[in-house]
């Protein structure tokens, strides 16, 4: 994928504008032609029909450009990009919208949604229905240490509050989800981990009714200070 080839680029020698020539590929050369003729005509189908809207110019180059602007100004934007899924010595990282790497969740169902300004690994997050929680377990934990989780609220739900609790302790009470979306973090308890162990529950607000959405995570580090 031409997007791995840009990662290595830039892990190899830093140079966002190399790494971001590497991604405009994806628009400039098409593999596949014929098939890519035959997913337009369906497309087109598609918007006169029923007015779906398919175009998706590329996957991840709008988050990683502005990424790679920020860059010149600030050299620890590259280290993030670089960085972005390690959670550190003794952390651990869930990417909650790809069922690969979730060890993590209990259960959820995992939704859908493009937007082409964010990072393609929140384009997919988990997501429970009305009043059921959203639930993460952590084991193997130093019972000693602290901990910190890294959140991003993403789906489409944005004016809905969401709150989160490690077993009975409240780790943040119900807020809106922040806009626009980016990741926030929040201290753990250590009497919610001192046995080596974690319950994470995420929760909408109680008896909200309508479609039954809101509560949606698209990632979640865990995070040993």
């Amino acid at each position: 994928m031409l997007e791995d080839e840009a990662m290595r680029k830039l892990r190899d020698t830093r140079d966002t504008g190399a790494t971001a020539d590497i991604l405009d590929r994806a628009v400039q050369q098409s593999g596949a032609p014929e098939w890519r003729a035959r997913i337009f005509e369906l497309a087109e189908a598609s918007f006169q029909s029923i007015g779906m809207q398919l175009s998706v110019p590329r996957y991840n180059g709008l988050w990683l450009e502005r990424r790679f602007a920020d860059s010149r100004t600030d050299p620890t934007e590259t280290d993030s990009i670089l960085n972005w899924t390690n959670p550190g010595p003794g952390g651990f990282y869930d990417d909650l919208g790809d069922p690969t790497r979730q060890p993590h969740l209990v259960r959820s169902s995992i939704s859908l949604e493009y937007r082409p300004q964010w990072p393609k690994f929140w384009w997919t997050y988990a997501e429970s229905f009305y009043d059921e929680p959203l639930q993460m377990r952590y084991t193997g934990l130093d019972p000693a240490a602290q901990y910190r989780t890294r959140v991003v609220y993403a789906g489409d739900s944005p004016g809905r509050k969401i709150r989160l609790m490690a077993g009975a302790l409240e780790i943040h009470p119900l807020m809106l989800k922040p806009q626009p979306v980016r990741p926030v973090e929040f201290d753990i308890p250590h009497a919610a981990t001192a046995q080596g162990e974690l319950n994470l529950s995420w929760y909408r607000e109680a008896g909200l009714g309508g479609n039954g959405r809101g509560c949606e995570v698209a990632e979640v580090w865990l995070i040993k200070k």
